[in-house]
């Protein structure tokens, strides 16, 4: 039986690791564990300092006492462009030649820069046409990943996106129905990421400047907090600040504000595919990230999604053992793991 990837999210201030194991149908949870970054450390998607990613990643898998070598990781942001094209049916040679041009059309990137894949959604549709999906990343960046998960001691046996492992993830474990068009939103420290599937293929995605630090920043600034304590507040936890009968109140109306103004951001880019796609409605949302479980968020995008959301538990559909893992520990830092837990779906040698 082929063996899973381990999967290295390695995000802009922690790296996530989840291996899992596959057998008689049903995937266990073998390893998950979660190490922070210092600040600066990863910038705009790009690796600023080199050793403490892979000391990080090292430190993490001796931590947890990691066993195997082959990893499956994922780039994100401005440095990742990804197009799904509708072309005239054709394939081989020809195929080549035409995607060639598309990149050149559909990448702000010299062609040098860029490491280019696609991969066929729809092979012929009823009027000749294919629709393809076109994925492009920037060089530089793929390198810097590959090379920090090499210093880590482990093979980078696949380097994917993050916003199809959050597809990947949620399709594995809840699955998408043929006629369903569903959002899955990562909300990240630094950004967002907005990915939308229908028919359980991937149709548009985005990244937002909102993140989870937008909500950090509101918090340290009208509370005069320090970092960690806003953290903390962010989440439902204290801060460890004074007069207690009135910080909670005002914290909760911050979280609020930011909720509405990251929900409705969130609701400007649904509405822009939804606008362009034909007969598609949102049927529901997965809510993906650290701040995901900022209490107010949640609830905000569903007020003006009107469509059901979800906070996103990959390991709800697998195998835990309860006396090898902390389950609360689990739950709570479950959609932080979920790009993780969407690459450790992939095998070594996936395209």
């Amino acid at each position: 039986m082929a063996r899973q990837c381990i999967g290295l999210d390695i995000g802009s201030s922690s790296i996530k690791l989840v291996q899992v194991k596959l057998s008689r149908k049903s995937y266990s949870l073998q390893n998950f564990g979660i190490e922070p970054l210092p600040p600066g450390a990863i910038v705009d998607g790009a690796i600023a300092n080199h050793g403490a990613v892979a000391d990080a990643i090292r430190n993490l898998s001796k931590r947890i006492h990691l066993r195997g070598k082959d990893v499956a990781t994922a780039v994100s942001g401005n440095s990742v462009i990804i197009r799904r094209l509708q072309i005239p049916a054709m394939e081989g040679a020809a195929l080549a030649e035409q995607m060639e041009w598309e990149v050149k059309q559909n990448v702000p990137f010299a062609r040098e820069e860029v490491i280019v894949d696609w991969e066929v959604l729809v092979p012929r549709t009823p009027d000749g046409q294919m629709e393809v999906a076109l994925v492009a990343a920037k060089r530089e960046i793929v390198e810097q990943y590959v090379e920090a998960v090499k210093g880590a001691g482990l093979n980078p046996s696949v380097v994917d996106t993050d916003a199809f492992a959050m597809q990947n993830a949620v399709e594995n474990s809840m699955g998408f129905t043929e006629n369903e068009t569903v959002a899955v939103i990562n909300v990240g420290a630094h950004f967002s990421t907005i990915v939308i599937v229908s028919g359980g293929q991937p149709v548009f995605h985005r990244n937002l400047a909102a993140g989870g630090d937008t909500f950090t920043e509101a918090i340290r600034h009208r509370l005069a907090v320090g970092m960690d304590g806003a953290e903390a507040y962010k989440v439902g936890g204290g801060g460890g600040g004074g007069a207690a009968e009135v910080v909670p109140q005002e914290v909760h109306r911050v979280l609020a504000q930011v909720s509405e103004q990251v929900s409705s951001e969130f609701q400007r880019t649904i509405d822009f595919y939804l606008g362009d796609a034909i007969g598609a409605s949102l049927g529901r949302v997965f809510l993906t990230g650290g701040s995901a479980l900022v209490p107010q968020l949640p609830k905000a995008i569903q007020d003006r999604s009107r469509v059901p959301v979800t906070i996103f538990d990959p390991f709800a559909s697998i195998v835990v053992d309860a006396r090898r893992f902390d389950v609360e520990y689990l739950r709570v830092n479950a959609p932080v793991a979920t790009v993780a837990f969407g690459l450790a779906m992939r095998r070594p040698g996936d395209k």
